[in-house]
Protein backbone atom coordinates (compact mmCIF):
# COMPACT_ATOMS: atom_id res chain seq x y z
CA UNK A 1 0.00 0.00 0.00
CA UNK A 2 1.33 3.43 -0.89
CA UNK A 3 2.07 6.05 1.74
CA UNK A 4 -0.62 8.52 2.53
CA UNK A 5 0.84 11.86 1.61
CA UNK A 6 -1.86 13.88 3.39
CA UNK A 7 -1.15 12.12 6.69
CA UNK A 8 2.59 12.40 6.09
CA UNK A 9 2.42 16.15 5.38
CA UNK A 10 0.04 16.79 8.28
CA UNK A 11 2.23 14.96 10.78
CA UNK A 12 5.47 16.51 9.53
CA UNK A 13 3.85 19.91 10.13
CA UNK A 14 2.74 18.79 13.62
CA UNK A 15 -0.94 19.25 12.81
CA UNK A 16 -3.83 17.24 14.16
CA UNK A 17 -6.63 16.23 11.83
CA UNK A 18 -8.72 18.91 13.54
CA UNK A 19 -5.99 21.51 12.93
CA UNK A 20 -5.77 20.65 9.24
CA UNK A 21 -9.55 20.66 8.94
CA UNK A 22 -9.65 24.23 10.31
CA UNK A 23 -7.01 25.36 7.81
CA UNK A 24 -8.93 23.75 4.94
CA UNK A 25 -12.36 24.87 6.12
CA UNK A 26 -13.72 21.36 6.38
CA UNK A 27 -14.36 18.78 9.10
CA UNK A 28 -12.02 16.47 10.98
CA UNK A 29 -14.05 13.56 9.61
CA UNK A 30 -13.39 14.69 6.04
CA UNK A 31 -9.64 14.83 6.74
CA UNK A 32 -9.80 11.35 8.26
CA UNK A 33 -11.62 10.01 5.19
CA UNK A 34 -9.06 11.63 2.87
CA UNK A 35 -6.25 10.03 4.85
CA UNK A 36 -7.93 6.63 4.64
CA UNK A 37 -8.65 6.86 0.88
CA UNK A 38 -12.39 6.71 1.56
CA UNK A 39 -13.13 10.09 0.03
CA UNK A 40 -12.63 11.76 -3.32
CA UNK A 41 -10.82 14.96 -2.47
CA UNK A 42 -12.68 18.03 -3.73
CA UNK A 43 -10.52 20.13 -6.01
CA UNK A 44 -10.73 23.21 -3.80
CA UNK A 45 -9.44 21.26 -0.76
CA UNK A 46 -6.68 19.67 -2.82
CA UNK A 47 -5.52 23.10 -4.01
CA UNK A 48 -5.68 24.55 -0.47
CA UNK A 49 -3.56 21.65 0.82
CA UNK A 50 -1.01 22.06 -1.96
CA UNK A 51 -0.72 25.78 -1.24
CA UNK A 52 -0.52 25.31 2.53
CA UNK A 53 2.11 22.53 2.39
CA UNK A 54 3.89 24.15 -0.59
CA UNK A 55 3.76 20.98 -2.68
CA UNK A 56 2.17 20.01 -5.99
CA UNK A 57 -1.26 18.42 -6.16
CA UNK A 58 0.38 15.48 -7.96
CA UNK A 59 2.60 14.95 -4.91
CA UNK A 60 -0.41 14.88 -2.57
CA UNK A 61 -2.21 12.41 -4.83
CA UNK A 62 0.86 10.16 -5.08
CA UNK A 63 1.15 10.66 -8.84
CA UNK A 64 4.63 12.16 -8.48
CA UNK A 65 7.45 12.03 -5.95
CA UNK A 66 8.46 15.59 -6.87
CA UNK A 67 7.19 17.90 -4.16
CA UNK A 68 7.44 21.25 -5.92
CA UNK A 69 7.07 22.56 -9.41
CA UNK A 70 9.16 25.51 -10.60
CA UNK A 71 6.76 28.09 -9.10
CA UNK A 72 6.74 26.22 -5.79
CA UNK A 73 10.52 26.07 -5.76
CA UNK A 74 10.76 29.80 -6.46
CA UNK A 75 8.38 30.49 -3.54
CA UNK A 76 10.40 28.21 -1.29
CA UNK A 77 13.64 29.93 -2.32
CA UNK A 78 12.13 33.33 -1.43
CA UNK A 79 11.09 32.01 1.97
CA UNK A 80 14.52 30.50 2.54
CA UNK A 81 16.19 33.78 1.57
CA UNK A 82 14.15 35.53 4.28
CA UNK A 83 15.41 32.98 6.85
CA UNK A 84 19.00 32.83 5.67
CA UNK A 85 20.47 34.92 8.51
CA UNK A 86 18.60 32.89 11.12
CA UNK A 87 19.92 29.63 9.63
CA UNK A 88 23.49 30.93 9.59
CA UNK A 89 23.25 32.01 13.22
CA UNK A 90 21.70 28.64 14.16
CA UNK A 91 24.61 26.80 12.53
CA UNK A 92 27.03 28.61 14.85
CA UNK A 93 25.25 27.43 18.03
CA UNK A 94 26.46 24.58 20.20
CA UNK A 95 24.42 21.36 20.16
CA UNK A 96 22.99 22.20 23.59
CA UNK A 97 21.88 25.63 22.42
CA UNK A 98 20.40 24.15 19.23
CA UNK A 99 18.28 21.77 21.32
CA UNK A 100 17.27 24.64 23.61
CA UNK A 101 16.21 26.75 20.63
CA UNK A 102 14.26 23.81 19.22
CA UNK A 103 12.36 23.48 22.53
CA UNK A 104 11.60 27.20 22.50
CA UNK A 105 10.29 26.98 18.93
CA UNK A 106 8.06 24.02 19.84
CA UNK A 107 6.60 25.94 22.77
CA UNK A 108 5.97 29.00 20.60
CA UNK A 109 4.15 26.80 18.05
CA UNK A 110 2.05 25.26 20.81
CA UNK A 111 1.09 28.64 22.21
CA UNK A 112 -0.01 29.80 18.74
CA UNK A 113 -2.42 26.88 18.48
CA UNK A 114 -3.77 27.55 21.98
CA UNK A 115 -5.02 31.04 21.12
Amino acid sequence: MRKNRIRELRKSNKLSQEGLSQILGTTQQAVSRMENYAYNIPTDLLIKMAEYFNVTTDYILGVSDTKRDLNGQVRMNREMDQCYDVVRRYQNLTEVNKRTLYCILERLEQSQHET
